[in-house]
């Protein structure tokens, strides 16, 4: 049972302020998203229409701190059965966008920003890598891309996620 008692009547139209959000208000909840979404087929917590339909109601707080808006693997099954349009997709993305810059991210997002800060990759590039690189041919690769850090600190990221 959902208890509208704390709901947010804004939370839909900031919502639909954010890039990609727009069409959150196209939504009638026919199911189309979750029925297609190959993530809700491993685990079925994972539901789009839910996200969507808590959004609606204003349940700000359940849906941001909910680790079930993560599980999107922005795959577009969801977009290419919608009745409606909606780029389903996206609207979870924005819904991410706008819970991290509302101080919800998974520890392990900032754990990959982290990374991405310190190395420019997600994993370690170690001597062993490059001795296989150069024995199956492939050219040698930097262990480290600086470059990356730097578009962390000019987008902002680092402050937005909390690093």
């Amino acid at each position: 049972m959902i208890n509208l008692k704390n709901a947010d009547p804004t939370f839909k139209w900031e919502i639909a302020k954010q890039e990609g959000g727009k069409q959150i208000l196209k939504c009638f909840g026919c199911s189309d998203c979750a029925a297609s979404c190959p993530v809700r087929y491993f685990d079925e917590r994972y539901n789009p229409r839910k996200i969507i339909r808590l959004t609606l109601l204003g349940m700000k707080d359940q849906v941001l701190s909910s680790p079930f808006l993560w599980f999107c693997a922005h795959c577009h099954a969801c977009t290419e059965h919608c009745p409606q349009g909606i780029p389903v997709a996206e609207l979870i993305n924005a819904i991410k966008n706008y819970a991290v810059e509302n101080g919800y991210c998974p520890e392990g997002y900032k754990i990959q920003v982290e990374l991405l800060q310190k190395m420019g990759r997600l994993y370690e590039v170690e001597d062993f890598d490059l001795k296989k690189r150069q024995k199956i041919g492939l050219p040698p690769v930097d262990k480290t891309i600086p470059e990356v850090a730097k578009i962390l600190e000019k987008t902002g990221i680092l402050n937005k996620v909390g690093k």
